[in-house]
């Protein structure tokens, strides 16, 4: 089965149900609502639709709440801009534009902290400034290169501190929301440092909110503060949009492979995003570097990739999504799995040592998890079997949706009676064809069954040999059977 999982961003062209359907058979992973866009009620529709249609199929769908976040935007312009190059212009608070050729910015207090030599790239560097002066909140500016500009593009600030809190009011309005409808992820755009995560957390905490927090990084800051940032977060994604414009572009693909390389090195998702698949969004088949852009991406070791534009807005959105998996399990037949890393608790150990014997023994991995970790720890030594998982309810599988060759199996009862819950593994796992009778299996699982961070037992198992002598356990654990996928 393919292993790295595909993040869709839905959106006006792929919203509607039967869209939906086809982008979940096609082998959409995740949902990703940008929260940019749309309206809650609309959110809530497809949140609903995507759970509808997830059950359906059997199949569990993530949901990933993207925060809009301290996105700098350009104020209202009337009609569109044409900037020259070598011109001058003015930026100047919205309020204070009043000439047609003023370029207005919002956001006074970030206007405070340029300085002469600063540069201001709009619309993803399609437009650049150099500041020339600063005169309070008046910035005088001449155009490096030029372009047609309109209301609430994008801007970025190489360079330049910005000191907003990472979640905005329509942000905290956002999570309280996504609190209602129980969504799987959030994404907290522009993160800058750790701190930032924990403010994230803590008020997603406040809320009543267990998501786990994906840091996007999309300014140098971010970059600079990688470490400190992953002992923070559940997962990263390297959004190369904004990143290309915040350090040099050549930079970008080392970039995005060191960011992965730490984020498996310390037990955290990684996802690529941005122009993945970008030439689809006109046209049926994808470029063949777009389609080597992926292969490299699940080569680096990440554990999803991220369609946006091309499943949002595009022509083909599911066609996107077929080329998207084609890729990947071509690429994945030349994967270098099994992975070594130096373990820092007890789970990280007990992962480890399990996937050497799955190595070892060429066995089936089958995991059991009250928060989702133990699954992730075990995926990150990145066994070449699959890995069958098992929760006590259906907001952890959901969970998993991120996390390179993690397979939902079903929910089990929070039984403390090691040998009947091995039974009710075994036959989940049977009913999945995730195992067959025939495999030796793994099994990893804590002897306080339901209880978080007890992880510490291993198990392995020749199913032959086991059903022979315990037929009739198994036998009453497929007469209850688990809510298997």
């Amino acid at each position: 089965m393919r292993k790295t999982k595909i993040i869709a961003t839905i959106g006006p062209v792929s919203r509607a149900p039967e869209t939906l359907e086809q982008l979940i058979l096609a082998g959409m992973d995740c949902a990703r609502l940008n929260f940019s866009h749309g309206t809650f009620a609309e959110h809530e529709e497809i949140i609903h639709d995507v759970r509808r249609l997830s059950a359906k199929h059997g199949r569990h769908v993530g949901i990933l709440q993207d925060l809009g976040g301290i996105k700098l935007r350009l104020g209202r312009i009337d009609g569109a801009l044409t900037i020259y190059h070598g011109e001058e212009y003015r930026v100047t608070p919205e309020e204070a534009a009043t000439a047609p050729d003023v370029i207005p910015f919002p956001e006074p207090g970030v206007l405070r902290n340029l300085r002469e030599g600063n540069l201001i790239f709009i619309s993803d560097g399609i437009v650049c400034l150099e500041v020339l002066e600063v005169n309070g909140l008046e910035l005088k500016t001449r155009a490096r290169n030029g372009g047609i500009i309109s209301s609430f593009k994008g801007v970025n600030l190489p360079g330049v501190s910005i000191d907003l809190p990472v979640l905005t009011e329509d942000d905290k309005d956002a999570l309280r929301f996504g609190v209602e409808q129980q969504v799987d992820w959030v994404a907290v755009s522009f993160v800058r440092t750790g701190e930032d995560i924990r403010y994230a957390k803590a008020y997603l905490k406040s809320i009543g909110s267990q998501a786990p927090v994906m840091a996007k990084l999309e300014r140098g800051e971010g970059i600079d503060n990688l470490d400190e940032i992953l002992e923070e977060v559940d997962g990263v994604m390297v959004a190369r949009g904004d990143l290309g414009v915040e350090i040099p572009m050549e930079r970008v693909p080392l970039v995005q492979k060191e960011i992965v390389r730490k984020a498996n090195e310390a037990a955290k998702v990684s996802c690529i995003a941005t122009q993945m698949l970008r030439s689809m969004v006109v046209s049926p088949t994808p470029t063949r570097a777009e389609v080597s852009d992926i292969s490299n991406a699940v080569l680096d070791g990440c554990d999803s990739i991220l369609l946006s534009d091309e499943i949002a807005i595009g022509q083909y959105p599911v066609e996107a999504v077929r080329v998207a998996d084609v890729t990947i399990r071509e690429s994945e037949k030349i994967y270098p799995f099994h992975k070594d890393f130096r373990a820092r608790d007890r789970t990280q150990a007990i992962a480890g040592a399990a996937s050497r014997l799955v190595r070892a023994l060429r066995s089936k991995p089958i995991v059991v998890t009250s928060t989702g970790r133990a699954a992730f720890e075990v995926a990150r030594y990145r066994p070449e079997e699959d890995i069958s998982v098992f929760a006590h309810n259906e907001e952890t599988l959901r969970k998993l949706c991120m996390g390179w060759g993690l397979y939902p199996s079903g929910v089990i009862p929070q039984e403390q009676d090691i040998a009947k819950l091995v039974a009710m593994l075994l036959s989940g796992s049977l009913s999945t064809g995730l195992v067959t009778e025939s495999d030796v299996v793994t099994i990893v699982h804590g002897n306080l069954t339901g209880v978080s961070g007890t992880t510490n037992t291993i198990q392995v198992l020749d199913m032959q040999e086991y059903l022979s002598r315990y037929s009739e356990m198994v036998a009453a654990a497929l007469a209850e059977p688990t809510n298997a996928v």
